[in-house]
């Protein structure tokens, strides 16, 4: 049989006994500096455990409410069909961006102080005790604790009454901070975009600042539609009250004279007697005649203001207890411990090839 010499790979090609021979010393390594490994991975987990504790978060309670709102009737220009368009659900054409309620319009509206600074002065009921709700946030959104922790006069502050117009400037300025805290947390937006609901979520760290947040929130936006959809039919409401006022007094006034004329001119001869009877009769009928038609006009005015109203329906209410969101505890162990385990493996290494670079 003829001799061949063996093959010598290169030097940048290993065999796989040479793999082996390289796993087998390293696992001999590794079982040699076991108590290394195991020390490097505790210090780890336990700095990882003690991050877990300085970055730990509060659980959050997210309030949701889903509800429906159809514009109401009557020719007033905006309405929530607008609203639900520009969310991209429901509702059909818009009749273009110049509304209140059209298009980004009501999503900016959702932004703006007014809406804000109405619904935080508003005072809640909270365990049978009314509070502003402002005062109520401070106490219980824990902003005094963590964002606000600095700020020694806000742990004291308290806002004594709820009209906007006579808020000093201090104030004002814990109410503006109050709403851009709110804002990021309001979110109001469709679940899905073939549905012509809407859902209101607010997520804070307290559960019951989540339900009674959400519900003024949605409230105070849902007053001031109506509020606006139906201000011009109110006005003339206004006014048809006072005349219907005005033209019952009037009507008074001419029954009362043309009553008395008759007590006091009962044997009535004279022509010219019978002409002023007549005329207070005239008086008294137009008087009486325009009444009537004020009045209708009256009604059929506090009809349209209903008729203009939306129909709001919840669909899905938020209750109390709310669950809150669960908390992710022991990420940071594991990369602890991850991160001890290869420095480990990095430390045994690099002693190990030292001790061999002497040793030579």
């Amino acid at each position: 049989m003829p001799y061949t010499e063996p093959q010598i790979l290169p030097e940048d090609q290993m065999s796989l006994k040479d793999i082996l021979v390289k796993l087998i010393k390293f696992k001999n390594l590794i079982v040699n500096n076991w108590k290394i490994i195991v020390i490097f991975t505790v210090l780890g987990i336990i700095g990882g455990i003690i991050v877990e504790f300085i970055s730990k978060e509060d659980p959050t309670y997210a309030a949701k409410i889903t509800f429906n709102m159809e514009n109401g009737g009557g020719n007033t220009a905006g309405g929530l069909a607008d609203l639900a368009s520009q969310f991209g659900f429901g509702g059909g054409a818009s009749s273009g961006n110049t509304g209140l309620f059209s298009g980004e319009n009501f999503k900016e509206l959702l932004k703006t102080k007014g809406i804000y600074r109405k619904a935080l002065l508003s005072e809640v009921n909270i365990n049978g005790k009314k509070v502003i709700f402002a005062n109520y946030f401070l106490k219980k959104s824990g902003v005094l604790k963590d964002e606000w922790e600095d700020d020694v006069e806000a742990k004291t502050f308290q806002f004594k009454h709820n009209n906007p117009k006579l808020l000093n400037v201090k104030e004002l300025d814990y109410l503006n901070r109050i709403s851009e805290f709110l804002k990021p947390l309001t979110v109001l937006g469709a679940d899905n975009s073939k549905s012509s609901f809407t859902t209101l979520t607010v997520t804070t760290r307290n559960d019951t600042l989540s339900y009674t947040w959400a519900n003024l929130f949605l409230k105070t936006v849902t007053s001031f539609y109506i509020e606006t959809k139906t201000k011009k039919t109110r006005e003339l409401l206004e006014l048809i009250d006072s005349r219907v006022d005005s033209l019952r007094n009037a009507l008074y006034r001419n029954q009362g004279a043309l009553a008395r004329y008759n007590d006091q001119n009962q044997q009535i001869i004279m022509q010219q007697g019978r002409l002023q009877s007549e005329r207070l009769s005239m008086n008294t009928s137009q008087t009486q005649s325009l009444y009537y038609e004020a009045v209708k006009s009256q009604d059929n005015l506090r009809f349209s203001v209903v008729k203009e109203a939306p129909l709001f329906t919840r669909i899905d209410d938020a209750e109390l207890p709310i669950p809150g969101t669960p908390v992710n505890f022991g990420k940071f162990i594991k990369i602890g411990a991850a991160i001890g385990l290869v420095l480990s493996l990095i430390y045994i290494t690099v002693r190990k090839a030292l001790r061999d670079i002497l040793n030579s």
